[in-house]
């Protein structure tokens, strides 16, 4: 959010690729127009899986039809890890850089992982065909928590693969 211009939070990290087990490591700044009092300065690590169910259904309709109210297409996100931790505690703000680490656990892909060889691949293949999409995005968040107002925040996107 902008804070109705009280300033802007900036999150910068070594790199943005990584692997489970790996460290995030980085700098939250704070660039404020002025000290505001704020709750917590915070840093939060999170994934989102969006699984998007495309279809047809054949209910009540002799016609399959792509376009008419047969179509059905559904959307559900759903946040798959969290991990959150305070940079600072209540205070007047008034601007700084805040050092962070954060572990990714060393299974954090192994939830949901899907068989090798001919099985996952079956499998694979059944998802396709049922219309459904499955995708997982990593996400660090930094934010200033204002009591009486919009928090100042920043969120940036970061790959984690095998």
């Amino acid at each position: 959010m902008f804070g109705f211009g009280k300033g802007k939070v900036e999150i910068q990290l070594e790199k943005f690729n990584f692997k489970p087990g790996e460290t995030i490591t980085g700098t939250v700044k704070l660039l404020l127009k002025k000290p505001v009092q704020a709750r917590q300065l915070r840093v939060v690590f999170y994934g989102i899986q969006n699984t998007r169910n495309t279809g047809i259904s054949l209910a009540g309709s002799n016609n399959c039809r792509v376009g008419s109210n047969n179509y059905r297409n559904r959307n559900n996100s759903s946040v798959v890890h969290k991990f959150e931790m305070s940079l600072d505690g209540e205070k007047e703000y008034a601007g700084g850089e805040y050092p962070f680490s954060i572990n990714i656990p060393a299974s954090l892909l192994d939830r949901g992982a899907k068989p090798d060889g001919a099985l996952g691949t079956a499998l694979q293949a059944a998802q396709f065909l049922s219309g459904s999409v499955t995708s997982l995005k990593w996400f660090v968040e930094s934010s200033l928590d204002m009591p009486m107002g919009l928090d100042i925040s920043k969120k940036v996107q970061v790959n984690i693969t095998l």
